[in-house]
């Protein structure tokens, strides 16, 4: 056991209880500081897929075309608010270098091989009894009205084969057979089989929390204001209620972290990409997989509490109040694929900021200016996907091994 070395995990969403509960199985001792309660923010809203298949960046090529909409339809899945522009400018830039096919290609080779065994890594860190109860491996279908959208969806699969992300075409007719649920007069599909998902994303923080807490990890239920260098080589952490020395500490406080870390010289060029859901308790139809609007690009997603309209994304300063029209657009938009579905349904709204980087990639290894500060943030979408791949890339940095996964594209000090 390695008790004593203390290692502090700065933010308790599924990628820091993900790295709690990986470095607890080591034998380190944990600190675990958060303000609210494990698992409760972000982490609890996702569309609850497990992205094998993600293994293309959101920079898709030709995206510029779109960019005037995008300013314009504030009724759109995917919009910025005007008055964030000026300080999203920088962000944007950088995000649009990299719709360059080159560029493209470059960032799915990055992301491939942290997707691709999302599923496995996630079976490893839940119990088998949790595993059984909550991950599911249907795949994925998307869907499509739009012929040109439905030749970007098959172009991007053939993008994803090359990669070895396994999928298949289906046709209109036969995607009634597939989820008798959807509109028969859709164009296509494209179906990723290895894909995953949660029947429900708070309960597989909460089963994480208590495992973590069951192996004798400690949680602090406050905010971290500040790193600073401490005695003898340790990192100080300066919280509201004290001030702690540990041998190392990782942030993983999602779109927060960049405050913590810019005083080392790291620039993480984080933006606050607000996702909202809209949850019906009494759908009146059933999923058997996770479907995603190719047109709209939002997913439909079966839960144990029921169905989740999920993955718009609102690109708007942190602090600003939320705008629940963005949830209300889902409904019909729902109702455009699957047409029984019952709109008078009790339904509740959801919004939270996901840690989005424009080149898709989180940030990922030790600050250049502080060894002892290890970053582990910046997953945008990819938050519950990547959770057990990002565990064990900081297990390997903790332990002085190799990674088993490649940190070398993750470089906190890339932007």
């Amino acid at each position: 056991m390695r008790l004593g070395r203390h290692i502090a995990v700065i933010g308790a969403g599924v990628v820091g209880l993900a790295i709690a509960v990986r470095l607890r199985r080591e034998g380190f001792r944990i600190t675990l500081i958060d303000p609210n309660e494990p698992g409760s923010q972000t982490s609890s809203g996702n569309a609850s897929l497990i992205m094998t298949g993600k293994a293309t960046p959101h920079s898709e090529p030709g995206l510029w075309h779109k960019l005037p909409s995008m300013m314009r339809d504030q009724n759109r899945p995917f919009v910025i608010r005007p008055r964030a522009w000026p300080r999203l400018m920088p962000w944007f830039t950088r995000f649009m270098k990299n719709t360059s096919p080159k560029r493209y290609q470059e960032l799915s080779e990055a992301l491939a091989p942290l997707v691709m065994p999302a599923l496995d890594a996630w079976a490893n860190l839940l119990s088998p009894s949790d595993t059984a109860r909550y991950l599911r491996k249907e795949g994925i279908l998307y869907v499509y009205r739009k012929r040109k959208n439905l030749a970007w969806g098959k172009k991007e699969a053939a993008i994803r084969e090359r990669l070895g992300v396994s999928s298949m075409f289906i046709s209109g007719a036969e995607i009634p057979d597939v989820e008798p649920e959807l509109d028969p007069t859709l164009l296509g599909g494209i179906y990723y089989p290895e894909s995953g998902h949660t029947t429900d994303p708070q309960a597989v923080c909460a089963a994480l929390s208590i495992a973590y807490r069951t192996s004798g990890g400690e949680v602090r239920r406050t905010s971290v204001r500040a790193l600073r260098e401490g005695q003898n080589g340790s990192v100080r952490v300066v919280m509201d209620d004290a001030e702690m020395d540990v041998d190392d500490a990782i942030v993983a406080a999602g779109v927060w972290s960049g405050a913590l870390v810019k005083p080392f010289g790291v620039k993480p060029m984080l933006a606050a990409e607000r996702g909202y859901h809209l949850m019906l308790k009494d759908p009146g139809i059933t999923l058997q997989r996770p479907v995603l609007d190719g047109d709209n690009y939002f997913v439909m997603t079966q839960l144990d509490k029921g169905l989740r309209l999920a993955g718009t994304a609102e690109f708007a300063g942190l602090d600003s109040p939320p705008n629940w029209e963005r949830s209300e657009i889902l409904l019909p938009l729902a109702q455009q694929i699957m047409p029984n579905i019952n709109a008078e349904s009790p339904a509740t709204h959801w919004m939270g900021p996901r840690p989005s980087t424009p080149d898709s990639l989180p940030l990922v290894g030790r600050l250049q200016q502080n060894s002892r500060i290890i970053c582990a943030f910046g997953h945008g979408m990819l938050g519950l996907t990547l959770a057990p791949i990002t565990a064990g890339q900081v297990a390997d940095i903790i332990g002085n091994r190799e990674p088993e996964i490649s940190i070398e594209a993750l470089n906190p000090n890339r932007f």
